[in-house]
């Protein structure tokens, strides 16, 4: 009797262990399977071109080019992106009682974040801001004709918010603005590269 009691006793004890054993392995294997599918999470090396073209009609007057490297990740993985901060800080004079300077900030901002696609195609979510000068606006250039505040120069800026879905060697010039003083036409082209 004191022997089937002992059993009785010992598959008590025995039975929760199998239980907790079997729920050790379970958990083991669901924490494996993320990190076969982190695998997919690697992040495929990027080169990316932006192209800022200005025209007058036909004529081209400037262009501005801009190549960056970058990390291309899935939608779940967290790539940071890149910036880009290229530019002048312009001298502003402010009047009042104490005739100040400050300074503005002119130039390219970019930011730019690339997702992998599942098809083999890239999605690029950029951000553009170009600002600049007008020519002909600040002190001591020929005069353009627009009234200015004070004779202080004029910017003119322009700011974008595009996502882009290019193939690996794929151009697209899908941007295009008009410049409301000069009529100029701004054009921006995006390029992508995978680098092997």
């Amino acid at each position: 009797m004191k022997k089937l009691v002992y059993l009785l006793l010992l598959g008590a004890l025995w039975l929760p262990a199998q239980r907790v054993y079997g729920q050790e392995k379970s958990q083991e294997k669901s924490a494996e399977k993320p990190k076969i599918d982190d695998r997919g999470k690697v992040a495929i090396p990027v080169k990316v071109q932006i192209v800022f073209t200005e025209h007058d009609g036909d004529k081209k007057i400037t262009s501005m080019p801009y190549s960056f490297i970058s990390a291309a990740g899935d939608r779940i993985a967290s790539f940071e992106g890149t910036s880009i901060r290229d530019g002048v800080r312009v001298p502003i004079e402010v009047e009042g009682k104490d005739q100040k300077t400050t300074y503005l900030d002119v130039g390219s901002n970019i930011d730019c974040r690339v997702v992998a696609e599942e098809d083999g195609r890239f999605r690029l979510n950029m951000i553009f801001e170009r600002s600049a000068i007008y020519p002909g606006s600040a002190a001591g250039e020929e005069k353009l004709e627009v009234s200015r505040p004070n004779g202080q120069p004029l910017i003119r800026t322009f700011r974008m918010n595009v996502n882009i879905l290019l193939k690996d060697g794929q151009t697209s010039e899908g941007v295009l603005a008009t410049d409301p003083l000069t009529g100029h036409i701004l054009r921006v082209s995006v390029t992508i590269n995978v680098l092997k």
